[in-house]
C-alpha cells in the first residue's frame, strides 16, 4: 500500500493497482477514513474543485507519497479524485519518471510485457 499524506497527516492509502507504462502513469483506489463523501468535504476545504458531482485536487508539495517501506514517490502530476454519490475515490498520477516508475511499479511493466 502507498500512503498519501498532506502536510504530514495522513489522507489515505491505495495499491495503485492499474499502471500505463508507456505513459509512466498509475492510478487505483484510494482508501481513507470516511469514504468519498468524507474526502470530497476535505478536498473542497482545501481548495479542490468540483465540476459535476466529481470533487477533485491537484496534488501540490504539500502532498506526499511513499511505498510501505516509506521511501518517497516523487511524481510530476497527480489528481486525488472523489466521487461522493458513487462512494468512489480514486488517485491517478501522471509525470512519472522511468527511473521512478521502474523502481516503485515494476510490475506493471512484467504484467505489459507478459500481455504481448
Amino acid at each position: 500500500m502507498y500512503t498519501l499524506t498532506h502536510e504530514g497527516d495522513k489522507v489515505g492509502t491505495t495499491k495503485l493497482e492499474r499502471g500505463d507504462p508507456s505513459k509512466h502513469a498509475v492510478s487505483g483506489a484510494f482508501n481513507n477514513i470516511g469514504g468519498a463523501k468524507a474526502l470530497a468535504g476535505w478536498i473542497k476545504s482545501i481548495g479542490g474543485e468540483e465540476d459535476a458531482g466529481v470533487v477533485f485536487v491537484v496534488l501540490n508539495k504539500e502532498f506526499s507519497l511513499v511505498d510501505p517501506d516509506e521511501n518517497i514517490v516523487d511524481f510530476g502530476d497527480a489528481t486525488l479524485i472523489a466521487v461522493p454519490e458513487g462512494d468512489e475515490v480514486f488517485l491517478d498520477i501522471t509525470g512519472l519518471s522511468e527511473d521512478v516508475y521502474k523502481t516503485f511499479f515494476a510490475d506493471h511493466i512484467s504484467a505489459m510485457d507478459s500481455d504481448s
